[in-house]
């Protein structure tokens, strides 16, 4: 479903896959679990987009439910795997083997807090993971958060400490958003929230204290 004017939204069997219409194609953010793989596709022929027309697959950060589908993906639309650097040891396979729950992947571009891909600018949000990530479309005022929070009942909540690494790093990760300048917040779990995205944050913020 189209959920802003070049942003569209496939609904995986756990987590949110969002394509994003940039200059040239498109951007996948994260690739949903294993399964999500006949659903991804469908939803692009239904949208008469070409699976060519996927440029780049970044992921927010290495868990199941975004890379699980990673590899059968990037065979299909021969697109680019762009992940944080800290991410890249558990996508290839090279450590974290009772985290990794999927087939190990290359990664074409290693990213850093401050990079570009196509447009969306990468910041670094650890916690959840180590390079757990975040991109900001400025052109849209929108932000694809990943892990960071979640969307429940059109309020954000913070991720379960149990499924974070570092829930307190998490944490200061959450606060560090609010310097961003967004109005919509895409999480991987629930719904987008439009419009009102960076007041949600905030209210998340005094919520939890900080």
């Amino acid at each position: 479903m189209e959920i802003l004017k070049g942003v569209f939204l496939v609904r995986g069997e756990v987590s949110n896959v969002y394509l994003v219409k940039v200059s040239g194609g498109y951007v996948s953010v994260d690739a949903g679990t294993p399964g999500d793989y006949e659903r991804i596709t469908a939803y692009l022929r239904s949208a008469g987009i070409e699976a060519s027309d996927i440029k780049v697959i970044v992921l927010t950060h290495s868990h199941w439910d975004h890379a699980g589908g990673l590899k059968k993906l990037r065979e299909l639309t021969g697109a680019k795997i762009a992940a944080h650097r800290e991410e890249v040891p558990y996508l290839r396979g090279e450590v974290g083997t009772s985290r990794r729950r999927f087939e190990p992947v290359d990664v074409d571009i290693m990213l850093d807090d401050g990079d570009e891909v196509y447009g969306l600018r990468v910041i670094h949000t650890p916690g959840h993971t180590p390079g757990s990530i975040c991109l900001l479309n400025t052109s849209q005022r929108s932000i694809f958060v990943g892990d960071l929070v979640y969307e429940e009942q059109g309020r954000l909540r913070e991720m379960h400490h149990h499924y974070s690494k570092d829930p307190h790093m998490n944490r200061a990760s959450i606060a560090k958003l609010v310097n961003y300048d967004f109005d919509h917040v895409m999480p991987s779990h629930g719904n987008p929230i439009i419009g009102r995205g960076r007041e949600a944050l905030r209210q998340l913020i005094s919520e939890l204290g900080m």
